[in-house]
């Protein structure tokens, strides 16, 4: 089923996820991809995107790459229709390249014979990732003690109630001293940082979940309508029609 133009296929054993976007005009605020690879190609129009290094068309049959951690936004000229391959370390750093392989090879001939990818834009993901996986910038970025530490608690546990002052008060920064030098580091405020991880939480969740209201309140909002707000503005879509375009593969 679609919904909103936009299908995610999600691998719950590799963490590897497929999203098809067809004909969309939403664009995405600054954010970045915890842990996650990400590898796109242009199925049709066009779109910018902005990283920390350059700002870039990208066209029909084009592909990038998106490191874990690059803060980065995409922008809508007109509608694009766009293939993209989520790769999430964590999970690929427990199981066998020849699994990944074979995981990544199975949802790409999915999309093949729903006439989503054509064979040629096949190979282009495929020989961008390839080059990737070579690529120093794959590795993680190596964070100040306390950063680190912060940084894997608001991923791990980002409903906990923590505001920003205290979390400079735990490491014996000033507010102002503090948020500087965690988006210097991780390129997000602690506080945006925080919101995107509890919505990234909520989309594992919103499956399992009886009501919208549960995943809010599970994910540290205080209600309902913030949520809403939240997960449209960072996924692009509200969270019932999530729901109903995206499936899981155990």
């Amino acid at each position: 089923m679609m919904a909103n133009n936009i299908r995610y296929l999600y691998n719950t054993q590799t963490g590897i996820e497929l999203i098809f976007c067809k004909d969309s005009t939403i664009s995405y605020p600054l954010h970045n991809h915890v842990s996650v690879l990400t590898i796109g190609i242009i199925l049709d129009g066009s779109l910018v995107l902005t990283t920390n290094k350059e700002t870039r068309v990208y066209k029909q049959n084009e592909t990038f790459t998106i490191f874990p951690y690059v803060p980065h936004s995409i922008s809508a000229h007109d509608s694009y229709t766009l293939l993209s391959l989520c790769i999430d370390k964590n999970a690929v750093n427990d199981i066998d390249v020849i699994t990944i392989q074979k995981h990544i090879g199975f949802l790409l001939m999915q999309a093949l014979n729903m006439r989503k990818i054509n064979q040629y834009q096949i190979l282009q993901l495929i020989n961008c990732l390839d080059k990737t996986s070579d690529s120093s910038n794959w590795q993680f970025k190596n964070h100040t003690p306390y950063i680190h530490d912060l940084k894997k608690q608001l991923e791990l546990y980002p409903e906990c109630k923590l505001s920003v002052e205290e979390m400079a008060q735990n490491v014996f920064l000033s507010k102002y001293h503090f948020i500087r030098s965690f988006k210097a580091e991780v390129g997000l405020t602690p506080h945006q940082f925080q919101i995107q991880n509890r919505i990234r939480k909520a989309q594992r969740l919103i499956h399992e979940a009886n009501t919208i209201t549960e995943v809010a309140l599970t994910t540290g909002f205080c209600d309902q309508s913030h949520f809403i707000k939240q997960f449209e503005k960072y996924v692009g879509l509200p969270p019932l029609t999530y729901k109903s375009s995206s499936g899981i593969i155990h």
